[in-house]
């Protein structure tokens, strides 16, 4: 990605999701979610997430800090530490490139869920 698309990208969840808060670790831009929102069915409904923006990567690494359960069973997944954090890490092959919105690849990878 860009500097300037990572720059874009950061304004754009600031402005669509409250109380986003944002941090610099080394070159990594890592943007927490404080709420966002699971597909119906999923339980819990909502957790935090964290969008991590690197220079090197055609798109963000995505972690939720909770995997919902699914019609009743949490899909496989794992876990990483994340700006002194621990968060849940899933297999999801979202097409998602820079012309796209931030707000399109968020709600692209809560998708996983439906």
């Amino acid at each position: 990605m860009t500097r300037d698309n990572i720059e874009r990208l950061t304004a754009e969840l600031k402005e669509n999701y409250t109380d986003t808060v944002t941090a610099k670790d080394g070159e990594l831009i890592l943007v927490r979610l404080p709420l966002v929102h699971f597909p119906a069915g999923c339980q819990p409904s909502w957790a935090s997430a964290m969008a991590v923006l690197d220079i090197a990567k055609p798109k963000p690494d995505f972690y939720v800090k909770v995997v919902p359960s699914v019609r009743g069973a949490p899909p496989q997944h794992g876990t990483a530490v994340v700006g002194g954090d621990s968060w849940c890490t899933f297999s999801y092959n979202l097409r998602w490139d820079e012309e796209h919105t931030a707000v399109q690849f968020v709600e692209g990878m809560l998708r996983r869920f439906a």
